[in-house]
């Protein structure tokens, strides 16, 4: 999947509107792990010793390998286990996803606070349908799952008034999808902010093309699709509606056009999504 003339001229718009917000600059540290993964021969012991220089990256790493979404039998507290239990392409997602955190742990307030929980709370139930419905490895699903959502720092930078207009747009989120509101108010939205953060971190187009388009409303779920961006679409998609599930928020405008079309590309039925939310619920913090 590619871009449209009209989300390309979307995207165009956003990057003016932005001009002069700083995007964070693609992590050394996700640089120097990603040329080590594309070696012929990947060394595991130096993608741990990387991780461990950063103090905070690795206690974060061993904080999310030993939760119950990953399961393991005991607990881990060395770096090194964690990445050989973890493996190459699991720990580079997860060292992907940590360095959002701190890309933007200096931008504070209530707004930023909701979404750090709404972020990881995507990241669960992307992993859980993932592995439910075998669309995605369970590592791509969390990864998407927390940077789903991550041009909303942008938008926080760029317009003071964002947390008004992100309220707003909860308030009728059952009648449009929430970019929608978002362009009215401020002539761009938080999906083409996040796209063009992941494109500057060079992430795979797939994965920027699925941020780009995740609140649209738009049946692109038919059996026949084979693109990988569908398959990103159709996790995020099931989990924006678990996620408002369990925070009792009415079905999104955007799920109640395409979500049943989402349910059978995926072949998830009614019972199997209650269990999800069963289960997501379990994982959600106090």
């Amino acid at each position: 999947m590619e871009l449209d003339t009209q989300r390309a001229l979307d995207v165009a718009q956003t990057e003016e509107i932005l001009r002069g917000v700083l995007i964070p600059p693609r992590p050394a540290l996700l640089v120097e792990v990603l040329e080590e993964q594309n070696r012929p021969e990947p060394n595991l012991e130096r993608i741990a010793r990387l991780v461990s220089e950063d103090v905070a990256l690795a206690a974060s790493t061993l904080k999310l390998v030993n939760s119950p979404l990953f399961g393991l039998s005991r607990p881990v507290v060395d770096i090194g286990h964690a990445v050989r239990l973890l493996g190459m392409r699991n720990i580079v997602s997860l060292v992907t996803a940590l360095l959002l955190h701190q890309a933007f742990r200096g931008s504070k307030g209530t707004l930023m606070e909701w979404f750090w929980r709404r972020a990881e709370w995507m990241a669960h139930a992307a992993t859980l349908v993932a592995r439910a419905s075998r669309a995605l490895a369970q590592e791509e699903a969390y990864t998407l799952g927390l940077f789903c959502d991550c041009g909303m720092p942008l938008l926080l930078r760029r317009f003071p008034e964002y947390a008004g207009v992100y309220e707003a747009a909860e308030r009728e989120a059952d009648a449009r999808p929430l970019i929608e509101v978002e362009r009215e108010r401020l002539r761009t939205d938080h999906a083409a902010a996040g796209f063009l953060l992941a494109r500057a971190w060079k992430l795979p187009a797939e994965f920027c093309q699925a941020i780009l388009r995740h609140h649209d409303p738009i049946d692109y779920y038919q059996a026949e699709a084979a693109d990988v961006t569908v398959k990103y679409l159709a996790v995020l998609m099931a989990a924006q509606h678990l996620v408002r599930q369990m925070l009792h928020q009415p079905p999104a405008a955007e799920w109640l056009a395409v979500g049943t079309s989402v349910q059978h590309f995926l072949g998830l039925s009614e019972e199997a999504l209650v269990w999800l939310l069963q289960e997501l619920k379990k994982l959600r913090p106090a």
